[in-house]
């Protein structure tokens, strides 16, 4: 996740190039995404699991082997089904045995311990780069990812569970259905989500090419992205329990506006140097560190399918980061590299006042029906 775009940009390609390739990882993950909600509705999460960290090895693996594009864009659609199918088999098994009232602190606390370690691998990357190259610091990664996937599937013992959901009369093509036609209060969680995830798709997954461009080495770029995630694992279980106390509506509007702070800032590091590259880190961390028991708690208060729902909203997620990378890249080499950047931050701002409107209305008038799991 660090280091992919600056791989592409040190062997030659552009920023559009690098938008269409995470634009065509985002199309398999939205096809994909909501068959997965059917497995996650009818079978245990334990198997998916481990199959997304077989998947992040294989993604290391194919950018080992070659710089080709076609190799580079399949790379990056593993690495990409890996997280989009990953995160709702993790959120549907914790709010299955968790109770709803408490989860923000507990998908806070195990986000935290996943974030943490995402904080060593940048820094380690980037140090493994400068000094033996991508390829071997891919390969010893894909190692690390392998030894984990196995030892998650020795050590797990998840019982096979289905979901109130999983009938006989609950075929693959429901999650589709809905996607197609969601409830009311689906549909505006698919345009929140989307409006989000298009505003990060048009510079997150170039950020490192950004940085590299704008005079950073990769050992700086992994320190620096390593910082974020540093500070993300120590905010997550904080605002997990903040989720339960104010409310997910109230936490996904910080984390929009951090994020805005976020685009902003980096798009004046020209000016303001590696005080303004921190600074844009710290942002990010908060603003993801937010958003994961946020996101997460609130899909959990709002809707019954919980496999489904997270990966339906997976879905969407993915459809809308389908052009915005392309779109981000072809701003930058045709405007300036901080063009998307500031759009970005206008789209973020409205999310974040969507969030305290719109979303808090809906998590409010399911307060009374909360289900109560574990």
């Amino acid at each position: 996740m660090a280091l992919f775009a600056a791989y592409m940009a040190r062997h030659g390609y552009s920023m559009s190039d690098i938008g269409l390739v995470v634009a065509l990882s985002n199309a398999v993950g939205f096809i994909t995404s909501p068959a997965i909600g059917y497995v996650l509705e009818v079978y245990s999460g334990r198997l998916v699991s481990t199959i997304t960290g077989l998947m992040l090895v294989g993604s290391l693996v194919l950018a080992a082997l070659s710089d080709n594009i076609l190799i580079l864009s399949a790379s990056y659609s593993l690495f990409m089904l890996s997280f989009y199918f990953g995160q709702p088999a993790r959120m549907t098994f914790l709010a299955r045995v968790t109770d709803v009232r408490v989860l923000g602190s507990v998908v806070g606390i195990t986000s935290s311990a996943f974030t943490a370690s995402r904080s060593i691998g940048p820094p380690l990357a980037g140090f493994l780069v400068v000094h033996r190259g991508y390829q071997e610091a891919f390969i010893l990664l894909a190692l690390i990812a392998l030894a984990g996937s196995l030892l998650f599937y020795i050590i797990s013992d998840e019982p096979r569970v289905g979901s109130r959901s999983a009938s006989s009369s609950y075929g693959l093509l429901d999650p589709y259905r809905r996607l197609l036609k969601p409830d009311g209060g689906l549909a505006t969680l698919f345009i929140f989500v989307g409006f989000d995830r298009a505003a990060w798709m048009m510079w997150f997954p170039m950020l490192s090419a950004f940085l590299v461009k704008t005079g950073y080495d990769e050992a700086v770029v992994g320190v620096l992205i390593g910082l974020s995630n540093l500070l993300e694992a120590a905010l997550t279980p904080i605002m997990g329990r903040l989720t339960d106390t104010l409310g997910a509506s109230t936490v996904l509007a910080l984390s929009e506006v951090s994020a805005a702070l976020a685009a902003l800032t980096l798009a004046t590091i020209n000016y303001t140097g590696i005080a303004g590259a921190t600074a844009s880190m710290c942002f990010i961390g908060v603003s993801i560190g937010s958003w994961i028991p946020a996101y997460n708690v609130y899909i959990a208060k709002v809707y019954e399918r919980l496999g489904e729902a997270y990966a339906t909203t997976n879905a969407i997620r993915s459809v809308a980061g389908i052009p915005a990378p392309y779109v981000g890249g072809v701003l930058q080499e045709t405007l300036a590299l901080q063009a998307p950047l500031i759009v970005s931050a206008f789209i973020l701002i409205y999310t974040a006042f969507m969030s305290l409107t719109t979303l808090r209305k809906t998590e409010m008038a399911r307060l009374p029906d909360m289900p109560v799991r574990g």
